[in-house]
């Protein structure tokens, strides 16, 4: 398992590559989108204008002579000859008409326009009774029907007008990425880091000030809270250095405040036959002291550690860890809220060793 410091590292480098890979999408969808938009309203476009252009009526052109054949025999719209088979039909817009094909042909032709309905009527009146008459059916040509309520309009003269393009909304695509705020980004892990000082005078200093002003805001109330909980104990803890046992200084104080994993914690690493130990000290949950039994219940509770064994040093129970990364953890009470726990890469040998030599003392504030 990873320390401390390697796993801030660690999430600093993970954040890093967060931001980028989601620069880098923000940056494409920033160039494809605009363009699939406007391709995806250019189809649109296309497939109203085929639509419409394809459903038109074939509207014969008319001569300007209709005019003079229409005035000259009026009465055969609703007259018949008596002396020959002559058929007259009106046109209406639900029934197709009957004409009567003669030798000789004077027409009529009407040509009605809706807002939705197109029908044209072609009248043939037969004037020799020794032709058979001939019927042929005139086509029918229909649109779409508009509303009942847009009252009809009447030409005498070929639709010559553009068609009306109505424009397709195309819907926006859907943005599955994030949207960049004014809120801070978190990052993944513990809300708030921990705090390296150069030695344990300093982490007093920070401690006695209990300054939070230059945290980010939204980190104030843990650190704060770190700083309430040292100092209503009154003191730090520190390993003593022993013929045996000796404190790494170039390595600082480490300041470890309140998470969802680990209580308010001061670490620090020592050298022990040429083997680096580290330790923290930790201030005690003390409602979970109350609601455990033993350092292998509050550690599994609290840290969700296990517990592979326990064994007895120095007249203290110490609980064991063995990962498979080849590292050991141990952990102790120290008194009724404070604990200790070590970790290393070693035997267990060794960290029984390191146990029976390790000291400490507190370090009042």
């Amino acid at each position: 398992m990873k320390n401390h410091n390697e796993m801030y590292q660690s999430l600093l480098s993970r954040y890093e590559e967060h931001q980028e890979k989601k620069k880098k999408r923000i940056l494409i969808l920033k160039r494809t989108v605009p363009i699939l938009a406007c391709f995806c309203l250019t189809i649109a476009l296309g497939v109203g204008y085929w639509d419409h252009f394809k459903n038109l009526p074939h509207i014969p052109v008319q001569p300007n002579i209709i005019e003079e054949s229409t005035t000259e025999i009026p009465e055969t719209t609703t007259t018949a000859s008596t002396d020959a088979n002559t058929t007259v039909s009106s046109g209406t817009p639900s029934e197709p008409t009957s004409t009567t094909a003669p030798a000789t042909k004077t027409k009529t032709e009407r040509m009605t326009t809706t807002a939705g309905v197109q029908t044209q009527t072609v009248t043939t009146v037969v004037t020799d009774a020794t032709e058979s008459p001939k019927t042929e059916q005139v086509a029918k040509q229909s649109e779409t029907q508009a509303p009942a309520t847009t009252p009809p309009v009447t030409n005498t003269q070929p639709i010559t007008d553009l068609p009306v393009v109505t424009a397709v909304e195309t819907p926006t695509p859907i943005v599955t990425e994030p949207i960049t705020t004014t809120e801070p980004i978190l990052p993944v892990g513990p809300p708030v880091q921990p705090v390296r000082f150069t030695d344990i005078s300093d982490a007093i200093g920070a401690v006695n000030s209990g300054d939070v002003s230059y945290y980010p805001e939204h980190e104030q109330v843990s650190y704060r809270y770190m700083f309430e909980r040292i100092k209503s104990d009154g003191f730090l803890y520190q390993v003593n250095n022993t013929d045996t046992v000796s404190l790494i200084e170039d390595r600082g104080i480490t300041l470890f405040p309140y998470a969802s994993y680990e209580d308010v914690g001061v670490g620090c690493y020592v050298r022990f036959k040429e083997k680096i130990f580290h330790i923290t000290f930790y201030y005690a949950d003390r409602d979970l002291i109350t609601q455990t039994d033993g350092i292998a219940e509050y550690l599994q509770s609290r840290m969700g550690r296990r517990s592979d064994k326990t064994i007895n040093v120095s007249d203290t129970n110490v609980s064991l860890l063995f990962a498979n990364d080849g590292q050991i953890y141990a952990g102790t009470f120290i008194d009724d809220d404070h604990y200790y726990a070590v970790k290393t890469v070693a035997s267990e040998e060794e960290m029984v060793e390191l146990l029976s030599a390790l000291s400490f003392e507190q370090i009042p504030l």
